[in-house]
């Protein structure tokens, strides 16, 4: 295989990470539009200017200092489109394929490494381009999506069409419909997902899709020209939401999930049945394959050992293990304490095991192999205060290496093997410059029960960090990756208005291992609020937020907690501001037109990880802030999309409702024609315009 993307993952399973596209980090939340698309399914290429290759200041340079305070950064320039976004090589190292504004939507374009010269090769209507792989070196894959959905781009393909397009722009093809187009409403969409490309010469991709089961998949070869794909997973075990494939795309591993039971299963090739690893209660810290190397050995992610006194006292974080047949653990390969381990990092070269990747405070990869660790050295020392993320390419001429941090949103450099030098390309958003950016750091604290939290905390450029008024930004998902040490738009606007801005990486948060994500569950409202006010007060006792100036703020899941902290803690917080939030978790569960209803993870695990509909109902109305709106005192912006399947709008409609009934405070916008956040650029610059309104009103900057 060319690449696997990270072996299927379904996201149900306890302590795997929902799909971490590894460019994705490299920068904060990004945005969206496009050309045309005809009916045939061929892609309309319309050539919008390029990013120039510029030249950049001198790696390592000392950041300036500006000795008169600048004129305000106007709020479009945090939100709109970066220059360029998700960069990637060709198989053969010749052209570099990236994301690019056209117009206000991601679009692909593509430049030729040698002659310098580029091009736009795709965009589409009213929807962006989030991600692309390549199929060979002439050949493209790419997936549509909205890059504004607040819970990140982690799973566009749920909702997503699959198109495929030679490097210059010619004979495009739509491989498979994204969600509700010919204007019918799917609730239940069915999706196509690219799983690994193929290092074969075929024009083939090897992908997931749920034709046959809504809630689990199967694996096909799918032909990028004609549309026409080969079943490859006919004995399916089973209720597969995550597959592990062999170098040749063929399903080797499989994780099946039915109710609260996981299945793990293994088979050694495609002529040989399926044998059982394990099967066991989802909550239960279990090993599962995750590809298959190289040279044969299967390779995955399970527990360091399972001795009483680690499954006591450690946070149970996953380790990269190599299994035998049996799932038995031969070696323990790599481990971490304190975070989780999630991918196996490859040398397609030299065709071997490399490196494997986790999201700690900082993105980075642990090198087993010590040419790719003096490497990443070597570029640390070139690029220092950065995060320096590369992976091994297809051929031993030239890498990208990603650089950012928490004020560079992000540079790619191309790296020539045989001078080893780094060359400068691109700067993801050139009009924002580093000197003029907050400084961010992960702070780490225990919550009130004892449990180890972390955060990351932006202050304001050129003020005491003492008294300070104080925004709390909370993540969406909930079970989703959390803040690590790099740009953040939000956080960098809210900085720039003089606020100081912590991001908790509350329980549940993914990537920190089983404890940590089992402590969250049927705690909505309850003790992840309290993780959440309880990184207020750390701000608080350290003496860098003003107690009596604080604000929270969060997207989808945070949406959620940040109306319930007005409902829990209503002296707390002096406002509050809900992007597209859960307001009411029994109508969560009842509403029948998300994206998510009538879904095994609603009939099953909604009542273990959230809270049992029949069972808990007094739990759920107390959990509720739409049922609670008579205990908010404090002023509320509440900003919703017309068009979201997967918070609909009745639930802000039922929230503003209860508050107006109540006489309470409430500030209304809706967009009738956006989704799960807003993809137009005056949509986004309003919504965070009112945003500083209200904060300037209630805690004054």
């Amino acid at each position: 295989m060319h690449s696997t993307v990270g072996g299927y993952r379904g996201g149900r399973q306890w302590w795997k990470v929902l799909s971490l596209l590894l460019a994705a980090l490299l920068l904060a939340p990004l945005y969206a539009q496009s050309s045309t698309q005809a009916s045939t399914g061929s892609a309309t290429v319309s050539p919008p200017a390029l990013p120039a290759l510029a030249t950049p200041p001198q790696p390592g340079t000392a950041l300036p200092q500006t000795a008169t305070p600048p004129a305000q950064i106007a709020t479009q320039d945090f939100f709109r489109l970066p220059d360029v976004f998700r960069p990637g090589l060709s198989p053969d190292g010749n052209h570099l394929a990236f994301l690019a504004r056209a117009g206000g939507r991601l679009g692909l374009a593509v430049i030729d490494v040698e002659k310098r010269t580029s091009r736009m090769i795709a965009t589409l209507p009213d929807t962006d381009i989030v991600e692309y792989y390549w199929v060979n070196s002439r050949r493209l894959v790419f997936v549509s999506g909205n890059v504004f959905d607040p819970v990140g781009i982690a799973n566009p393909w749920r909702t997503g069409g699959l198109f495929a397009v030679d490097r210059d722009g010619s004979e495009a093809k739509r491989l498979a419909l994204p969600m509700g187009e010919g204007g019918a409403i799917i609730v239940r969409p069915r999706y196509t997902r690219v799983m690994a490309t193929l290092a074969d010469g075929s024009d083939d991709i090897i992908v997931a899709s749920n034709e046959r089961n809504f809630d689990a998949s199967d694996v096909y070869r799918l032909n990028t020209r004609t549309a026409r794909k080969k079943l490859l997973s006919f004995d399916n075990p089973g209720d597969v939401v995550q597959w592990a494939l062999d170098r040749d795309g063929i399903p080797r591993g499989a994780v099946s999930s039915k109710g609260p039971v996981n299945r793990v299963f293994y088979r050694r090739d495609d002529k040989s049945p399926w044998i059982k690893w394990s099967e066991g209660d989802f909550r239960e810290p279990a090993s599962w394959p995750h590809s298959i190397g190289y040279d044969g050995s299967i390779f995955g992610f399970g527990l360091k050992d399972r001795s009483e006194a680690r499954l006591a006292s450690s946070r149970l974080t996953a380790a990269l293990l190599r299994f035998d047949e049996r799932g038995q653990t031969q070696a323990v390969l790599a481990h971490r304490d304190d975070y989780d381990l999630l991918y196996p990092v490859f040398d397609p070269v030299a065709k071997k095991l490399a490196g494997v990747g986790y999201r700690g405070e900082r993105q980075a990869i642990a090198w087993l192999d010590e040419r790719w660790a003096a490497l990443q050295r070597q570029f640390d020392q070139q690029l220092p205060n950065a995060v320096n993320f590369f992976v091994p390419p297809e051929q031993g001429k030239r890498m990208l290496v990603y650089s950012f941090s928490d004020r560079l949103p992000g540079t790619v450099y191309l790296f020539d093997f045989q001078t080893s030098k780094l060359e400068y390309l691109i700067d993801a958003r050139p009009w924002l410059k580093p000197a003029l950016m907050a400084e961010s750091r992960i702070v780490k604290f225990n919550a009130r029960d004892e449990l180890p939290l972390t955060a990351l905390l932006t202050l304001p450029r050129n003020v005491a960090p003492k008294n300070l008024p104080l925004v709390v930004i909370v993540h969406g998902g909930p079970w989703v990756p959390g803040y690590a040490w790099q740009w953040d738009a939000e956080a960098q606007f809210l900085a720039s208005r003089g606020y100081a801005v912590i991001q908790p990486n509350f329980r549940g948060t993914a990537g920190l291992g089983a404890r940590h994500l089992l402590a969250s569950f049927r705690q909505w409202g309850l003790a992840m609020q309290d993780d959440i006010t309880d990184t207020a007060q750390w701000a608080v006792k350290q003496g860098i937020a003003d107690p009596k100036r604080m604000c929270i703020y969060g997207a989808s899941y945070g949406g959620y907690a940040a109306m319930q902290a007005l409902v829990r803690t209503p002296e707390q917080f002096q406002c509050a501001i809900n992007y597209v939030g859960v307001t009411d978790l029994q109508l969560f569960h009842s509403v029948t037109w998300s994206d998510s209803s009538d879904s095994d993870f609603m009939r099953y695990l909604f009542p273990l990880m959230v809270g049992d509909p029949d069972r808990d109902t007094a739990q759920l109305r107390a959990t509720s802030p739409a049922q609670n709106a008579e205990r908010i005192t404090r002023p509320v912006l509440m900003a919703y999309g017309g068009e979201d399947r997967r918070v609909p709008l009745i639930h802000g409609e039922k929230m503003r409702d209860a508050m107006e009934r109540a006489g309470k405070p409430v500030e209304w916008m809706v967009r009738a024609d956006e989704g799960h956040g807003y993809a137009k650029l005056e949509n986004r610059v309003e919504f965070y315009n009112r945003m500083e309104a209200l904060l300037k009103r209630t805690i004054g900057r």
